[in-house]
């Protein structure tokens, strides 16, 4: 790892780019990766399990948020010492399904013991008593945690091995295709659980346990496991030729032939500043990536918790706001991306993207059940006779989220396209490891300080602020960036030549 990130080693240049494009059978199996994956992000971190542990298992809504924001930030710890050993091994390891199936398995350990975290009760006085069986507040956490790193590690490696899954001019569609049918899987199994609740209501409330909410652990590690099959038929695995893991962590924690695993940390730093000397257009990208991508990961993680808790929304009504959310996050990726990538190149599109995403964001904190636009317009008034979301509140923070959700996707998408864009043909795989251990370095960050907020405040609106400030940073970040680089797709800045 320490070094000249200038020359050209042969380990980088294993990474065979495919030659289809989306509907081809490695470049369709990519993107269902995220049709099989993306329920338990959905259903699990953000919309369905957690309101239920806020409320049931720790008993307040915005201790209930504090604490989920901790398990994320653990989670993050956790990758952000982990991840970059495994991103600086990427390129010299052995096979990468083997570990890829490791990462699965630590998602369907999760989703299936999360059947087990059991609810508390309230006695007749309305007092709140924990739960005395299961898996409790901290068992509960640390099977979140597990799933979140299984989570963090697929999508590193799902992401290093896009280039694998289709021709260079189709990797865009193929990456929003991804993103599209991960939001249509989890909008089918939102609209499924929707169903079940209006037929049988008891199964997601006290008289039956909230099965339903529990049931949702091992319903989306058995989706998992089911789609998740053409991915390990048909995508390259990409792995170098003659690589080993075994070699490769020799190789990366080691210093002139010798275990020496002090120096070798020591010399990621070396490594990482040589690379911003070598390639500083994609390495400033790497550090707005840093901060942006952990405003979006902790809007996507905490949304469910803020919106159950702020507007008081039912299993039912939050099952109903994923699905909304969920179709409109699929517009994003699968459309709005591809526009703007088109549009403006990549790095327009993120800069767009981020300051729309601050200004939305800023509005949506201004909802309460009484008023829009931080108390500047009454909305507790009912405005049709639905049953669900029949406040002038509740559709306007539907409408202002349908926003949030196309803009995040859109995020994602042209985030991780960029990369193609900016880095150096043979070395795209070590850039996506690099891409990917920006997705966790600090991804603990936006959780810790939402966590630290909403206990200092007691309140979870201004808990969710720092959000908004990651995604102002990050875009103020891509403001370091050539104008030029990655303008309508192209790189405007020189590749160093070898040595």
């Amino acid at each position: 790892m320490t070094e000249d990130p200038s020359a050209q080693p042969a380990e980088a240049q294993h990474a065979v780019a495919g030659t289809g494009g989306p509907m081809s059978p490695p470049g369709l199996s990519w993107a269902l990766f995220e049709f099989a994956r993306n329920p338990y992000f959905m259903l699990i971190v953000t919309y369905v399990f957690p309101p239920y542990f806020a409320q049931y298992i720790v008993g307040d809504p915005i201790q209930g948020q504090a604490t989920v924001a901790d398990a994320t930030a653990w989670a993050g710890i956790i990758g952000a010492l982990t991840a970059p050993v495994l991103g600086a091994m990427m390129d010299k390891g052995g096979r990468r399904k083997p570990l890829m199936a490791v990462f699965v398995a630590m998602l369907v350990v999760s989703g299936l013991s999360l059947w087990f975290s059991t609810p508390g009760s309230v006695d007749s006085a309305g007092v709140f008593h924990p739960p005395t069986d299961g898996l409790g507040v901290y068992g509960t956490m640390t099977l979140l945690v597990l799933g979140f790193v299984g989570y963090s590690y697929s999508e590193m490696m799902h992401n290093a091995m896009l280039r694998g899954a289709g021709r260079a001019d189709a990797l865009s569609q193929i990456s929003g295709a991804g993103i599209g049918l991960g939001q249509l899987s989890s909008a089918l199994c939102l609209i499924g659980l929707v169903i079940i609740v209006l037929a049988v209501p008891a199964l997601g409330d006290s008289r039956t346990g909230y099965l339903l909410q529990r049931g949702a652990g091992p319903f989306v590690a058995l989706w998992l496991l089911a789609f998740v099959i053409p991915f390990f038929l048909y995508v390259p695995d990409g792995a170098p030729h003659g690589g080993t893991w075994t070699a490769a962590a020799r190789r990366t924690f080691s210093k002139d032939g010798k275990l020496n695993p002090l120096a070798a940390v020591t010399g990621v730093f070396g490594y990482v500043r040589g690379m911003f000397q070598a390639y500083p257009e994609p390495m400033k990208y790497m550090a707005a990536c840093l901060v942006f991508k952990d405003g979006i990961i902790a809007l996507l993680a905490l949304g469910g918790v803020l919106s159950s808790g702020v507007l008081g929304w039912n299993v039912v009504e939050n099952a109903l706001y994923g699905i909304w959310a969920s179709i409109f996050a699929a517009i994003g990726g699968l459309w709005l991306a591809g526009v703007m990538d088109r549009a403006y190149g990549p790095r327009k599109a993120i800069m767009i993207q981020l300051g729309l995403l601050v200004i939305v964001m800023t509005i949506a904190l201004g909802t309460t059940p009484q008023s829009i636009l931080y108390g500047l317009i009454p909305a507790s008034q009912v405005v049709h006779g639905a049953g669900v979301f029949d406040t002038l509140a509740d559709v306007f923070y539907l409408s202002v989220i349908a926003v949030v959700a196309m803009l995040a996707a859109a995020n994602i998408s042209t985030s991780r396209y960029m990369v193609v864009v900016l880095a150096p043909k043979d070395r795209v795989a070590e850039f996506y490891g690099l891409f990917a251990m920006s997705s966790t370095a600090t991804v603990w960050l936006g959780p810790l300080l939402t966590g630290w907020a909403t206990r200092t405040f007691n309140d979870q609106r201004i808990g969710f602020s720092p959000v908004i400030l990651l995604l102002a940073v990050g875009l103020g970040l891509m403001f370091t960036l050539m104008p030029e680089t990655g303008a309508r797709g192209k790189l405007a800045v020189e590749t160093p030549p070898a040595g």
